[in-house]
Formats: C-alpha cells, sequence, structure tokens
C-alpha cells in the first residue's frame, strides 16, 4: 500500500529523502515495476554500491536515481526577497512536494562525462529557474 500523503522527509532522518528515506526507495520499486514491451520485468533493485537503484538486463546495467520535480525555493537564498512575503504558501508547496507524486527517477549513467539528466536540471540556469 502507498500512502500518497506521506511526508518522505519524515525518515529521512534529517537527510536528503532522495537518499537516506527507505520509504521512498520502496515506493519506487513498487510503483515502477512493471512489464517492458520486450517482456522483461522492470523490476527495480537496491544495493549496488554508488547507485540508488538499479536495473540490470541483456540492453545493459543502469543506474537510477531520485529527485523531486517540485521546488518551493524555501531553502534558496535567492529567493528570501520573494518566499519570506509568503511564509505559508511555501510551507504548503514544500510540504506537498514531500510527498511520493513528487519523486520521479532519472537515467543517472554518465556518458562522455556529460551531466545527467537531473544534473543538467539542477544545474543549469536556463532548466533551473
Amino acid at each position: 500500500m502507498i500512502d500518497t500523503s506521506f511526508n518522505m522527509y519524515s525518515d529521512a532522518n534529517g537527510g536528503d529523502p532522495d537518499s537516506t528515506s527507505l520509504t521512498l526507495r520502496r515506493y519506487h520499486k513498487l510503483l515502477w515495476r512493471k512489464l517492458l514491451p520486450s517482456g522483461e520485468l522492470f523490476d527495480l533493485r537496491d544495493g549496488r554500491r554508488g547507485s540508488y537503484l538499479f536495473y540490470s538486463s541483456p540492453s545493459g546495467d543502469f543506474s537510477l536515481g531520485s529527485d523531486a520535480i517540485t521546488h518551493s525555493y524555501k531553502n534558496q537564498m535567492k529567493k528570501k526577497w520573494l518566499t519570506t512575503q509568503i511564509p505559508e504558501v511555501v510551507q504548503d508547496l514544500f510540504d506537498r512536494g514531500s510527498t511520493i507524486g513528487a519523486y520521479l527517477i532519472f537515467p543517472n549513467n554518465q556518458i562522455d562525462r556529460k551531466y545527467t539528466i537531473n544534473q543538467a536540471r539542477g544545474s543549469s540556469p536556463v532548466i533551473r529557474m
């Protein structure tokens, strides 16, 4: 059973839920498990050193990372001028963005030492806005 109101920070022990929440990892494994068009089962595993989750297939090994797709700007210093004006709205958005509905998994394999999708999303000012 998946609790869509569960706040992933509540079992993250003060860390980033993407790396420390056991509930988030378990939910990803449940939600993304399915048969692929090839007939293979997309069955995410954990326990591989250096990978959040991984999938092995005849096509190769794939490392996957997790991240929230929402952004409340709650902890971003450059946005304090705005967030301090609407603290209740910012906190509500942060809380809603801390549930399973806000998290995705991303391919985490670096190719030719270039950013992964999620690294580019977090680093590029064009995407980050």
